[in-house]
């Protein structure tokens, strides 16, 4: 049970079947949000000795061991990779259009 660090990767129990994933955000002490390798997001993902009895039982997904303890991550949050963007131009002209359609002068 040690305490993770982005960019680790981990074992971890989704739907009872165990897949290596990678932490991408601390959410808490002992919370991680998780990435399969399939890009499938997990939160709210702790460690099985932290679970208590009952979220033993019905707890859809859990970390069970720290499989790469190497990082080259920096950051405490996931960066945001987005590049499709839209341009001002085109925003300016969508903002203008939405407030004229509000006031009721609809372009045909």
């Amino acid at each position: 049970m040690k305490k993770l660090k982005i960019g680790n990767i981990v074992s971890a129990v989704f739907l009872g079947t165990t897949e290596p994933c990678e932490v991408i955000e601390i959410t808490d002490k002992h919370l991680y949000k998780l990435r399969m390798k399939s890009g499938t997001i997990l939160p709210g993902v702790t460690w099985y000795k932290k679970l208590s009895a009952k979220e033993k039982k019905s707890k859809p997904w859990y970390i069970e061991a720290l499989i790469n303890d190497t990082t080259n991550v920096k950051l405490t949050k996931s960066k945001d990779t987005s590049k499709n963007t839209t341009n001002k131009n085109e925003l300016d002209k969508a903002i203008k259009s939405q407030k004229d359609f509000i006031r009721g002068a609809v372009k045909k």
